[in-house]
């Protein structure tokens, strides 16, 4: 969960330190404090455009910093997304900070380590999920319906969705082939041409099995002897001498000498002079020792390029032929048969078409499987919605999934064989229609809200962020939105930025965003509320003050939700 959010030099805001706890965080304050100043902030960590118009009038550039407790996130994919970008997850904590300058460009950092924005975005995407005024559009957009669906049905339906996503593929460039072939009259002397050169160039390489893993261990070994070389030569160089200096093993022994001499004279020193007897014999054979271990080694120069060069022609064999070594051999083989097909003068174009036939039967297996198992999740999916609905004050609504099979002519889509669109009714004897004929302002905040809260159920994300969710909505809606974040937090923990009454009063932390004007310079604060400053906030947001009626209106409400 995020656990402090710093903002410097963000548009009116100087300095802010944001610390939400577990559960329910409420954001409210006057209309133009800056109260989504704190969600584009996020927003920018998360991976948002980066512009310069964020930055505080007088200031060269602006920061966001997140600091996040991930000990408690089980999703193994997000530990591997961090390992595989050399990102060290410090005892279960991640900071996360975006600096943007006037000149345009921004940096990214995540535990110290510069990451793209795309990585941002990526990483990101498991810790936080927002919801503001452009993911109400979302549900008019009856292309993102479907991904509402799949996030919701599961992982066997992402799985099947995958799978004919690449079956589609290789349709489609079998198609691509077919008419290729059928078109272009040299066709067959091209690609017989292309095929030659492939298998030349893979056979030629010979990767084994195994071999790329096995390439990554010697380079990290010879990387380390090499440094243990470098360390050995720079131990001997400093231990022994050139010619151009006197070497530490020839100085502690000229100083044995010396003391030696002198310990005959006065027998004070003789222990001084064994000392220094002692150390040099110890020095001499500690640059015995080290001449030897340098002598023994025997360091192949040449190696670690060879094995460079070999990673490298690794990389652009899997670029043209294959992901892994097995894929690119398995090219190889599929080339040779094809190549047979053209010499020995096979009908190569029947043989395409039967191939294509066999592909398109699993494709539409695929679909179809895919359709029946997103028809199943359908029906889940309309009654937890209908009920979520029923919860925020819409005990009439009708939410349905409704699905149209794709005429022949266009038969296969990217997402299936089905259009999947979201129907609702909101009264009784209206027909359920499109999302975007029907719902208002307030009745699409709902309807978001109880998708948000449906897939909140499923997903693995710990923090959900709701931007102005209550817009177009008051009195008994207001309270219902009020009651299901606070059962939302119960599991997860939600920041929401609010205008009403009754969302601060069910606050379990409450934050208060305030505007003032100092020497002509605007600056916003954001403060936590204690007991009485949350009385005296959710009283202003009944009223507008602070009336003794209000007051004790604002108590009420608040005890209504601690109850």
């Amino acid at each position: 969960m995020l656990v402090r959010l710093e903002i410097r030099d963000f548009a009116v805001i100087s300095n802010v330190v944001f610390e939400p706890g577990k559960g329910l965080n409420v954001i409210s304050g006057e209309t133009g404090a800056g109260k989504s100043l704190i969600v584009d902030a996020i927003n920018l960590i998360l991976g948002a455009k980066a512009s310069k118009t964020l930055i505080r009038t007088g200031s060269s550039s602006c920061y966001a910093e997140a600091v996040f407790d991930c000990s408690e996130i089980t999703d193994s994919d997000f530990r591997q997304m961090l390992s595989d970008n050399g990102i060290e997850d410090d005892d279960g904590m991640l900071i996360v900070s975006r600096t943007v300058y006037d000149s345009g460009k921004s940096v990214a950092r995540i535990n110290g380590t510069g990451v793209t924005n795309t990585i941002l975005r990526e990483i990101s995407s498991r810790l936080v999920d927002i919801h503001g005024q452009h993911d109400t559009q979302a549900i008019f957009d009856e292309g993102s319906h479907v991904k509402f669906l799949d996030r919701f049905a599961g992982e066997k339906c992402v799985s099947l969705s995958r799978d004919y996503t690449a079956k589609l593929k290789e349709y489609v460039d079998m198609v691509s082939r077919i008419k290729e072939i059928s078109s272009t009259p040299d066709y067959l002397e091209r690609r017989r041409e292309y095929l030659e050169y492939a298998v030349n160039e893979i056979e030629a390489a010979g990767f084994k099995e195994g071999e790329e893993e096995e390439l990554h261990e010697t380079k990290k070994k010879v990387s380390q002897d090499e440094a243990t070389l470098v360390s050995l030569s720079n131990a001997q160089s400093l231990l022994s001498s050139d010619g151009s200096y006197e070497s530490p093993v020839q100085a502690a022994g000229q100083a044995a000498r010396e003391l030696l001499k002198a310990s005959q004279s006065d027998e004070a020193f003789k222990d001084i002079a064994e000392r220094a007897r002692t150390l040099a014999l110890e020095l001499e054979a500690l640059s015995s020792d080290v001449d030897k271990e340098l002598s023994d080694r025997n360091y192949d120069e040449g190696l670690k390029d060879r094995i460079e060069q070999r990673i490298g022609l690794l990389y652009d064999l899997k670029a043209k032929y294959g992901q892994t070594i097995s894929e690119i051999n398995k090219f190889a083989d599929e080339a040779k048969k094809e190549l047979d097909a053209i010499e020995h003068n096979k009908d190569l174009l029947q043989e395409l078409k039967k191939k294509r036939a066999e592909i398109l039967q699993e494709l539409l297996k695929l679909a179809e499987d895919l359709s029946a198992e997103r028809k199943k999740a359908a029906l889940k999916l309309e009654k937890a919605i209908t009920k979520e609905l029923s919860d925020l004050e819409m005990p009439n609504a009708v939410f349905e999934v409704n699905f149209t099979r794709r005429e022949n002519a266009k038969f296969f889509s990217k997402s299936g064989i089905d259009d999947i669109a979201f129907r609702f009714s909101a009264n009784p004897g209206q027909e359920a229609r499109a999302l975007s004929a029907i719902v208002s302002g307030g009745e699409a905040s709902r309807i978001m809200l109880a998708i948000k809260n449906v897939l909140s159920s499923v997903d693995l994300i710990p923090t959900l962020i709701f931007d102005e969710i209550d817009t177009g909505v008051s009195g008994k809606a207001s309270l219902a939105i009020a009651n299901k974040l606070k059962a939302i937090a119960s599991s997860h923990q939600v920041l929401c930025v609010t205008h009403t009454a009754q969302i601060a009063a069910a606050s379990d932390r409450g934050f208060v965003l305030t505007k003032k004007v100092t020497d002509g310079n605007t600056e916003t604060m954001c403060d936590v509320l204690d007991a009485n400053g949350k009385i005296v906030e959710v009283s202003r947001l009944l009223s507008g003050g602070n009336a003794e009626s209000s007051v004790r209106l604002a108590e009420e409400l608040i005890a209504s939700f601690i109850c």
